[in-house]
């Protein structure tokens, strides 16, 4: 009954009211944009009270939701859609506009390794799945495969390389501990990863939230080095074994 209020809690404080965010959804049909909009992770700054929570608990990297940009635009309105899951309506298509004046940066991913067809296809695959609360509340222990949040909506679509690499990035420690969780599944080693807003804007090298300037702010991924990460997880596993 607690878990039941909390969650009424956060239904209440996080959806938007002015205007109304289901009387501003996108109806479709959708039409590709063109080579002038590539897929791009849009990521946003806190607006609210839950927001500014999950951000704090998660790094305090500046940053709390996520949505993804697959180039659409929806032909009635002419307006730019994203993808993305929110409390109450779950995984939808939105307009870009949606928040207004809340500051998110764009994070194009032509040049990182992820074939943008496939991550989109995927993403499009979630449409009309239910939000799920249990792994918000836990911070991604509890998990429901037919439920997404909305950086988990990202995350299970990139390929295996790619979470590979978040999940080093995390362990060797350029990545804010809380901002991310690898979880084991079973004795072969394979792994369910949680990544935050915050996650994703530090392993992509975006400006922290405070240092945005205003919203759809331009950010191109920037990794460390191969040399500097392999430096790094050394460092992290001589420092582990002086531990044992």
């Amino acid at each position: 009954m607690k878990s039941k209020t909390i969650t009424d809690e956060l239904k209440s404080d996080y959806i938007d009211r002015d205007p109304a965010q289901k009387d501003r959804l996108p109806t479709g049909p959708f039409r590709q944009t063109g080579e002038g909009h590539k897929c791009s992770l849009l990521i946003f700054v806190p607006r609210n009270t839950v927001s500014a929570l999950i951000n704090d608990m998660t790094g305090g990297y500046g940053y709390s939701h996520l949505a993804m940009d697959c180039g659409e635009v929806d032909i009635p309105s002419g307006k730019r859609t994203m993808v993305e899951s929110t409390f109450g309506l779950g995984v939808h298509n939105s307009f870009q506009d949606e928040y207004g004046e809340r500051k998110f940066v764009r994070i194009p991913l032509e040049n990182t390794g992820i074939n943008t067809s496939e991550f989109c296809d995927c993403v499009r695959s979630k449409l009309g799945e239910k939000f799920d609360y249990e792994e918000i509340l836990t911070l991604g222990i509890a998990y429901n495969p037919a439920q997404q949040i909305c950086s988990d909506l990202a995350t299970v679509c990139l390929p295996d390389a790619i979470r590979d690499s978040i999940a080093r990035y995390h362990q060797a420690g350029f990545l804010h501990h809380h901002s991310a969780l690898r979880l084991h599944e079973d004795l072969k080693k394979s792994f369910r990863l949680f990544v935050t807003p915050n996650g994703f804007a530090e392993y992509f090298g975006a400006p922290m939230g405070k240092q945005l300037e205003g919203p759809d702010q331009l950010s191109e991924p920037k990794l460390p080095s191969r040399q500097t990460l392999t430096r790094r997880i050394r460092m992290w596993l001589t420092t582990l074994s002086k531990r044992q």
